[in-house]
């Protein structure tokens, strides 16, 4: 276990087998303002029939008279107590499924450790479960204190990467309007549509800009805070990203406070590294999903030697305080290289980025499920064959090689049985396998195909080029 001897208390902790403790303690925002259970919630069910009832709408906090509770037009403090987090809470105690929470029970029917599962590990053990259920009213009202906030300050962002959208990145903006003209399917056109460019339901990408309810709510809350989370667009080209370590700074806050990230580590203001060294712990995950080539395609218009080299500086100039993880997004496009990505990553002498127990010394995966076409249960049969085929020929070699993923300072405190066993090692590629495995989406696969189509000619890229294992999948 990634918290080890910690399974069994929180067994012990929870009031129910579908507990999650994030509804008592986290809120998350989108960069159009709308706020949401979590970041996975968005996007629960989505599969091959486009499920309207459990489609990209669930998860979003909405009103008694169901419009979202937009942070454009509401606040977070009336959201903290809404209707429908109400309901989630309830029905958590009551041992029921959410709607909002599919895609984690999914993904743990399918042997997957999902974030229901790491974040209720994680904070259980910094908040009494107990106690916050205690707090609970019967209707699910809960205090209005808020310990985790995730936070997206619209969707200003230097890449177009192939599973993002103008939703969540501005350099999608001129990408979409030269392909969605000419998209014909009309199931990929349905999830590539950017109605009313994202102002819908008074939403808006400056939601954060000449918001004082916001800020004063926020500011209010933050001696409560144990972590800011920041994700894109990308934060760390947002100005009101550097503002708020700087007034935590200042205020005498940032002891106190874990620092989390999502980012692509394009660029970066110059003073970074030192505001971090002012805040307790700083949680950097690296958003990359392949190396050379593949990553590039991916992560587009990225280029893979300004990728490496700010590998090394996160690496090396980072202060202590600063866990570097890679955080690796598994779709159809990379879940056959994943275990090229994994032993070039072991085998450059890191000294922090997932070192033993983040990732068991690999690297920490999460799954697309949006747009649909590009998640893994869309591949044809067959290529998910080849895919188990492959993680299974790679797996002696991890275990032969297991200690390049254990840090100089736990050389020895590490027994191979207890790396073996870890659920970010290789349990969880066997559960990725498990996963691709359990649905069969391939009714996605002409999206998919017209969807590469579009890439390769709008960017001047090749897939058959860059991905030749897979020149077949559309046959």
């Amino acid at each position: 276990m990634l918290f080890p001897n910690l399974e069994k208390s929180l067994t012990d902790k929870k009031p129910s087998e579908t507990f999650c403790i994030l509804p008592w303690v986290h809120l998350s925002t989108r960069p159009d303002g709308q706020m949401r259970v979590c970041c996975t919630a968005n996007a629960s069910s989505v599969g091959p029939t486009n499920d309207k009832e459990h489609g990209g709408s669930v998860g979003v906090l909405k009103d008694e008279q169901g419009r979202p509770n937009n942070l454009n037009v509401s606040d977070f403090e009336t959201a903290w107590n809404s209707t429908y987090m109400k309901n989630v809470r309830t029905q958590m105690l009551n041992g029921e499924k959410p709607s909002s929470c599919i895609k984690c029970f999914k993904e743990e029917d399918a042997g997957h450790n999902s974030k229901r599962m790491w974040e209720t590990r994680y904070w259980g053990e910094q908040f009494d479960i107990d106690q916050l259920v205690a707090d609970t009213q019967a209707d699910g009202t809960v205090p209005p204190k808020l310990r985790y906030i995730d936070l997206r300050f619209g969707t200003k962002c230097q890449l177009a990467c192939v599973m993002c959208s103008p939703h969540d990145s501005s350099g999608w903006i001129k990408e979409h309007s030269k392909m969605f003209p000419q998209v014909k399917n009309e199931s990929l056109k349905e999830t590539m549509s950017w109605k009313d460019k994202g102002s819908n339901n008074g939403s808006s990408y400056n939601w954060h800009k000449n918001n004082p309810v916001f800020w004063e709510q926020f500011n209010e809350q933050i001696p409560n805070m144990a972590q800011l989370y920041f994700a894109g667009g990308e934060s760390l080209i947002i100005d009101e990203h550097y503002e708020i370590l700087e007034e935590a700074i200042r205020n005498g806050h940032a002891k106190n406070l874990e620092l989390r990230y999502n980012s692509n580590g394009v660029e970066w203001r110059d003073d970074l590294f030192d505001l971090w060294k002012e805040f307790k712990l700083v949680r950097f995950h690296y958003s990359v999903d392949d190396i050379g080539q593949r990553n590039e395609y991916i992560r587009y218009p990225s280029t893979w030697e300004r990728t490496e080299e700010v590998f090394h500086i996160l690496d090396k100039e980072t202060s202590d305080n600063v866990e570097i993880t890679v955080a690796c997004a598994v779709q159809a496009l990379n879940i056959y290289y994943i275990p090229d990505f994994l032993k070039w990553k072991l085998t450059q002498n890191f000294n922090k980025i997932n070192m033993w127990p983040f990732g068991a010394g690999g690297i920490n995966y999460h799954f697309v499920y949006h747009p649909p076409h590009l998640n893994v249960k869309s591949l044809p049969a067959w290529f998910k064959d080849e895919v188990e085929r492959k993680y299974e020929e790679f797996i002696p070699w991890w275990e032969e090689n297991w200690e390049l993923g254990i840090p100089s300072w736990h050389k020895g405190k590490v027994e191979y049985d207890t790396w073996r066993n870890a659920s970010y090692g290789v349990n969880r590629l066997r559960g990725m396998v498990q996963f691709m495995k359990s649905e069969d989406w391939s009714v996605r696969m002409p999206e998919m195909k017209e969807y590469v189509e579009l890439i390769d000619k709008t960017r001047g890229q090749s897939f058959a080029e860059t991905y030749p294992e897979m020149k077949d999948i559309f046959k």
